[in-house]
């Protein structure tokens, strides 16, 4: 298994730091869960920024925290 590209990490780290399953954050976001799953996998990385902050919403996140430019809640 290849090692995660920090952008995936973050994710991961984020959704599972708040107990949140991949379904459930995509139930929360409105992004699909095959998505989320890609985002996770680092085959493709966050473009959409209406996804971007669905997501970031849905784990009670700006969008510079939920990007790493900013300190975490």
């Amino acid at each position: 298994m290849a090692a995660l590209t920090p952008v995936a990490a973050r994710i991961t780290g984020l959704r599972e730091a708040r107990g949140l399953s991949r379904t459930r954050l995509s139930q929360l976001s409105g992004v699909p869960l095959r998505t989320l799953e890609e985002w996770e996998a680092g085959r493709r990385v966050p473009r959409d920024v209406y996804q971007i902050h669905a997501v970031a919403a849905a784990l009670g996140l700006s969008i510079e925290e939920y990007l790493g430019l900013s300190e975490d809640k």
